[in-house]
């Protein structure tokens, strides 16, 4: 069972987790946008609203408060459309920069909405506008637990002191109201947690491409390519047949203690010569200290075979003034059509299970 420690440990990383700096700049970019797409999109649907009260429903113009609140809805959300538009644009400032127009616009928008719906409710109509800001906001903007906690808890706090002076809030179920904001909040933590943690996940896996990028490709010693340039060889291999060899050579780690490292290089070098020149010069590699893979693409398996027996007559001479014994090796071989990286590694598996498979 869980220790009181753990579980405060667990409720203070849900309420407030670390977030890595370059993940957070993505966060500020999300809600930046959000905040342009939302004010937008307010702007525009305010102002529809407002042309059509002009043309249709005039008499709604003469009720107190509708054109200072549309206009104010009007001009907050414009103001906000053209700070994180150009927010957007400023290459020469972080998204931190801007990280607090989505909170600012936050508060100002909600109290568009704590004044539209205070106005239907004293009317005995829905009080949509404020739920529908509340679940808008909550589902575009990334913004931490803390935060959200003060901001959408606040909200349903000040509307419902309102409307608790105005009448008692005698037509206000407390305990949905309280539930709702309660799902609210929950969702919002959620949010922000899943999205922060697809961003972790995109920032790794940015990582490790840029760390393969660096990666060498190329081994000195053979003057042949590496594992690492399997990477950008499938597509070469993709949907075509191939015969792939495993060779690895037998007790190779004896022979750099005995003779040393310089001898160990010449065998290398000599092996990767005879591959190169038998068998193929762009599709080998030297795979591991003392492995090497040789794929033979979109060729017979008996002419495979065939270049094969030749590489090896070829083995048989091959000699090193320093080392007086002969080198042993063992191989194996697989052949297929890979579709996907996960086919091309099972035929590199099943190359070198056979190649354990004759050692034995």
């Amino acid at each position: 069972m869980a220790t009181f420690s753990e579980i405060k440990k667990n409720v203070l990383n849900y309420i407030n987790p670390y977030i890595h700096p370059s993940i957070k700049e993505g966060l500020y970019r999300i809600n930046l946008k959000s905040a342009r797409d939302i004010s937008f999109a307010f702007t525009i649907m305010e102002l529809l609203a407002l042309i059509s009260y002009f043309i249709f429903f005039r008499d709604v113009l003469s009720e107190p408060g509708v054109i200072p609140n549309a206009l104010y809805s009007i001009g907050i959300s414009a103001i906000t459309f053209l700070v994180s538009n150009y927010g957007l644009k400023d290459s020469k400032h972080p998204f931190s920069t801007y990280r607090h127009i989505s909170i600012i616009y936050y508060i100002l928008i909600i109290i568009f909405g704590i004044a539209t719906s205070f106005y239907h409710y004293t009317n005995g109509n829905q009080m949509f506008v404020f739920f529908a800001i509340v679940f808008c906001l909550v589902n575009f903007f990334l913004l931490p637990p803390i935060t959200s906690f003060i901001l959408i808890f606040g909200s349903y706090i000040v509307f419902y002191l309102i409307l608790y002076a105005y009448d008692g809030a005698i037509r206000i179920n407390l305990f949905n109201y309280s539930l709702l904001a309660i799902l609210t909040v929950i969702g919002a933590f959620n949010k922000y947690r899943m999205q922060a943690t697809e961003l972790e996940r995109i920032h790794r896996i940015e990582t490790m491409n840029d760390m393969l990028q660096n990666v060498p490709v190329h081994d000195n010693v053979t003057d042949m390519k590496n594992r690492y340039a399997l990477r950008d060889d499938f597509d070469s291999y993709q949907n075509h047949h191939i015969i792939v060899v495993m060779l690895d050579l037998d007790e190779f780690s004896k022979v750099n203690e005995e003779y040393g490292l310089d001898a160990g290089n010449a065998i290398l070098n000599q092996v990767g010569k005879y591959i190169k020149t038998h068998l193929t010069d762009s599709h080998s590699y030297r795979y591991g200290s003392d492995s090497f893979l040789i794929i033979l693409q979109d060729m017979e398996l008996s002419d495979a075979l065939q270049r094969l027996s030749i590489w090896e007559r070829s083995m048989a001479t091959l000699s090193i003034p320093e080392i007086d014994k002969p080198i042993h090796y063992t191989s194996g071989y697989s052949h297929g059509t890979p579709r996907d990286e996960d086919e091309l590694r099972m035929l590199i598996e099943a190359a070198d299970r056979k190649r354990r498979d004759y050692s034995s």
